[in-house]
């Protein structure tokens, strides 16, 4: 159901001073250049359709400063998102509507306040959150009324305000994944961790396996399970599910990296051995738009060893054969696909045909801090940083040697800085 008419969105009114001081704040927790990323992605959708954010109980008797410092920093950006209480547990949502009703104001901010089940729900929200206040959502107890329905009404509003991302926050973070006994759901399928946590969990390939892995207490199960409702409820690929604590809601939000676990439908990623099985017109279009750059006239002469591609052309990824593994030549997603999980999605598929690779990318790339997470190992040459996993230690000076000869894939003098 599409969005319920509502007046023209505001234009922002933030604070250049104000900006550039949550810009700093975020340098300090990733790297500025992803920060103004998702910034920028975020502010190209509709104010309603930033995100939802759902705090749970403990957070909203506990941890309700921090959640209301993140908060002025999000308004501050001019980014404003409905708070829904008592998804999980609806007895805490008049204490915590009460909590946060009085906290807000002294932290600057406007909000408003509202019952799950009132008429115009949506419409009220888009006014809301384009008149830049953070509106106040509470589910009440209802005998009748479980988890599944609380889930099933939520889907219903985040279809109507077009969400991207449903937040939902507690005290403990992400879904907790130890360092020394990694996740493995099947051969060459184990889930990637950071920090702590489960990094991505892709509904299409990893459910089924990891409610079979009995690796996950109740808690953890019953969010992961709420997730996979709400997002089939919902029906699109571009809604993600993000499950992290207040302290690190900044974090989760701005940074390529993360600090909580997405969960997401999962995108369909295809293989193909030959660029004439590809559409070469709409791969071309999605690595010149990544790169901001022409490809080179010979770029598709050149025989891939293998070519993967995002159903709707958003992200591909190709591989040359080379000596002594097969080498990454490109990597990309679209600039507006970017933290919806495709770059995950490609890297997972490659994972499993290709365990050793190696390749390279320059020293300013924005995700250069994810490939140093994926990679066994990287030397910093002149130029170029190059990365290879599954590789032995005595291949590297062969395979650098390999990297720093290759070609160049854009037209002009130099790459342009994040360029694969």
């Amino acid at each position: 159901m599409p969005a319920p008419p509502a007046p023209a969105p505001a234009p922002l009114t933030v604070s250049p001073n104000a900006a550039e001081v949550v810009l700093t704040f975020l340098e300090s927790v990733g790297r500025r250049s992803e920060a103004e990323l998702y910034l920028r992605l975020f502010r190209k959708l509709p104010k309603e359709s930033f995100a939802v954010i759902a705090p749970g109980g403990p957070v909203l008797r506990e941890g309700v400063g921090a959640l209301v410092e993140q908060l002025h920093f999000l308004g501050e950006l001019g980014l404003f998102a409905p708070l829904v209480l008592g998804l999980f547990d609806p007895e805490s949502a008049a204490g915590g509507a009460e909590r946060l009703a009085r906290r807000l104001p002294a932290a600057g901010l406007s909000h408003t306040l509202h019952t799950a089940n009132e008429p115009d729900l949506a419409q009220s929200l888009v006014s809301d959150v384009r008149s830049e206040r953070f509106p106040i959502v509470s589910f009440t107890p209802d005998p009748g009324v479980g988890t599944e329905q609380r889930l099933m009404a939520l889907a219903e509003l985040a279809r109507r305000l077009d969400t991207r991302k449903v937040v939902l926050l507690r005290r403990r973070g992400g879904i907790p994944a130890r360092a020394d006994r990694p996740i493995v759901l099947g051969p060459g399928h184990t889930l990637s961790a950071s920090g702590g946590w489960v990094s991505v969990i892709n509904l299409r390939t990893d459910h089924h396996a990891l409610l079979a892995a009995k690796r996950f207490g109740k808690r953890d199960l019953e969010l992961i399970t709420g997730a996979d409702t709400l997002l089939d409820a919902v029906g699109s690929s571009s809604l993600l599910v993000s499950v992290t604590s207040p302290l690190n809601l900044l974090r989760e939000l701005f940074t390529v990296k993360g600090a909580g676990t997405l969960i997401k439908i999962g995108t369909e990623i295809q293989r193909r051995d030959a660029y004439t099985e590809q559409d070469v017109a709409r791969l071309r279009s999605l690595l010149e738009e990544s790169f901001g750059r022409t490809l080179a006239p010979d770029f598709f002469e050149r025989p891939p060893l293998a070519v993967y591609v995002e159903a709707s052309y958003r992200g591909a990824a190709i591989l040359h054969a080379a000596t002594p593994a097969p080498y990454l030549s490109k990597f990309s997603v679209l600039p507006e696909a970017q933290g919806e999980g495709i770059g995950h999605d490609l890297w997972h598929a490659i994972e499993r045909d290709f365990p050793r690779i190696f390749w390279r990318a320059r020293p300013n790339n924005p995700i250069a801090a994810w490939y140093q997470s994926e990679c066994d190992g990287m030397l910093r040459r002149p130029g170029w940083n190059v990365y290879f996993r599954g590789l032995e230690p005595e291949r590297v000076p062969e395979l650098v040697k390999h990297a720093e000869a290759m070609p160049p894939d854009f037209v002009g003098p130099k790459e342009a800085p994040g360029s694969l």
